[in-house]
């Protein structure tokens, strides 16, 4: 395994995972099934085979462990998107909770002690689940690669 393949593909698919699971509008998306961190740890065993030529597949483990890496470092670049758009995004979702007629304690409320406290708490719930989705999509798509290598006959 090619440490530096790996730490490219692991730092390309985190920044993918902390941009799209944290941007206004498509954050929602992400709120079903963890899509956008499925997706990205999809891509890290990807990118890895795109680096990596003259041996460019992985152990199953080592995609889950390429995909945890890349859900960690996917919420450490989240905290960061979220505290930079959440002017945006904490009134839709304020319009969302309204529309749908949420009841309840509100985690979007508008200021600064309440930024801070509602980037901790999504944060720390990033930090928990982002390896946790990163993993297991590493491992699927590294055994999915894994198949196809052996049903290729060698020539």
């Amino acid at each position: 395994m090619n440490t530096r393949s790996y730490i490219f593909s692991m730092l390309i698919a985190g920044a993918i995972i902390g941009l799209l699971a944290n941007l206004p509008a498509l954050n929602i998306i992400n709120c079903f099934l963890c899509i956008w961190v499925w997706l990205g740890g999809a891509l890290a065993v990807i990118f890895y085979r795109q680096f990596q030529k003259s041996d460019p597949y992985l152990t199953p483990g080592q995609g889950a462990g390429l995909g945890a890496l890349s859900g960690l470092i996917g919420a450490f670049v989240g905290i960061f998107v979220n505290a930079l758009t959440s002017f945006i995004s904490y009134p839709m979702f304020n319009s969302i909770m309204q529309y749908l007629q949420i009841q309840g304690d509100n985690p979007f409320r508008q200021g600064i002690p309440a930024l801070i406290t509602s980037t901790f708490f999504f944060f720390i719930l990033d930090v928990i689940g982002y390896p946790i989705f990163g993993a297991l999509s590493g491992f699927i798509t590294a055994s999915l690669f894994k198949k196809e290598m052996e049903k290729k006959p060698e020539s």
